[in-house]
């Protein structure tokens, strides 16, 4: 979910025949959008490392078969908490909370909403608006202040003449 955006539900139902070569391939639960999600190096790694099973989707349980919501999220609970006493994620840490986590990375890289949404499966921008709102924007604020400074910096520099009505005065 970290290395996709998908959604719990959906990275649960996600099947096989929808990984094409570097793509997957998919339509949004929740809203019925199409997704088309590049699969990274981190998430082909991670495909690769999988065992290998006989259920019809990616993620499956230590017996081959389909992960429940249910059945998963108890693991995760699990995992989560683990990595909690670890110091290596905050307490609190969800499922759902890895889709924003990935909305909120790459809003802080400067993405636009547009393209965080089509990612997302998102039918407008303003969710992903909602999905990256605590998304740390201060070096991103600083790039368009330094902008802003050159740009002022610049325009200052261009010096209208003078008509020549101004110029001579009675």
């Amino acid at each position: 979910m970290m290395n996709t955006g998908l959604d719990p539900s959906d990275a649960l139902k996600l099947r096989k025949d929808q990984i094409d070569g570097d793509t997957i391939w998919g339509v949004r639960g929740k809203t019925g959008e199409e997704v088309a999600i590049p699969v990274s190096p981190t998430l082909q790694a991670a495909l690769d490392s999988m065992p290998a099973h006989e259920a019809a989707t990616v993620l499956a349980s230590s017996q081959g078969a389909a992960w429940t919501y249910n059945g998963f999220s108890t693991l995760w609970h699990r995992f989560k908490s683990g990595l909690e006493e670890e110091g290596l994620i905050a307490p609190g840490l969800t499922l759902k909370g890895l889709r924003h986590t990935v909305a909120t990375t790459l809003r802080e890289a400067g993405l636009d909403e547009r393209r965080i949404a089509d990612l997302l499966g998102q039918k407008t921008p303003s969710m992903a608006r909602h999905y990256s709102r605590s998304a740390n924007l201060a070096d991103k604020n600083r790039e368009t202040m330094a902008t802003l400074e050159k740009e002022n910096a610049r325009r200052a520099k261009i010096v209208k003449p003078v008509p020549e009505k101004r110029q001579t005065r009675p």
